[in-house]
């Protein structure tokens, strides 16, 4: 993460342009000029001031905007979280049809290896478009709980040498599946954890 570059502070004209640009189509033309007229207004006042401190901020931390992030969008969100927050996956189709009890499996193990690649600093860099990207918050992939709160969620993140299992749901229980460790041999593992 060091060698990235800091998160920027986007600059103000810009951010109102695009602000400008997305809410054109939620107004009518003469409330549209209302929303123009106070943008204006927000630069020439107090949108320097602010922009300074946003500038500061970024001087004073090595991302600027993580502890709002993780504070307001994330912990203090009400909205499903799991749609609107969370990062996901993409899978590959598979080369042939498998059964689910296989896939279920092949996952796991995909799962297993990828934690052990990123155990062990061996993970390809993270990157959209030839742009490396921070890889900080893939530490809490694994081994971390949200728990729920009335006003706000928070997270606890356990020791790895006590996380080798996962929850499997299936027909609204839920049960724990002890993990293999990945070895050399996929298929094995893949075989191991179907049975």
């Amino acid at each position: 993460m060091a060698s990235l570059a800091k998160l920027p502070v986007p600059d103000l004209h810009d951010t109102v342009a695009r602000f400008a640009e997305a809410a054109r189509p939620l107004f009518s033309a003469d409330e549209f000029e209302t929303c123009l007229a106070k943008l204006n207004d927000f630069v020439a006042t107090q949108g320097p001031t602010l922009q300074a401190r946003l500038h500061q901020r970024s001087a004073e931390h090595a991302n600027w905007l993580e502890d709002w992030w993780n504070e307001y969008a994330y912990f203090l969100n009400r909205s499903s979280v799991c749609f609107n927050v969370n990062y996901f996956f993409g899978f590959r189709d598979t080369p042939q049809p498998m059964a689910q009890a296989r896939l279920a499996a092949a996952l796991i193990d995909s799962a297993v290896r990828f934690r052990s690649q990123l155990e062990s600093d061996s993970l390809e860099l993270d990157n959209i478009r030839g742009k490396p990207m921070c890889m900080y918050q893939y530490q809490y992939m694994f081994a971390t709980c949200r728990h729920p709160g009335e006003q706000r969620d928070w997270t606890e993140v356990y020791p790895r040498s006590e996380s080798t299992h996962i929850a499997v749901a299936h027909k609204g229980r839920y049960f724990v599946l002890r993990v293999p460790a990945a070895s050399t041999n996929r298929h094995a593992d893949i075989a191991q954890i179907e049975r």
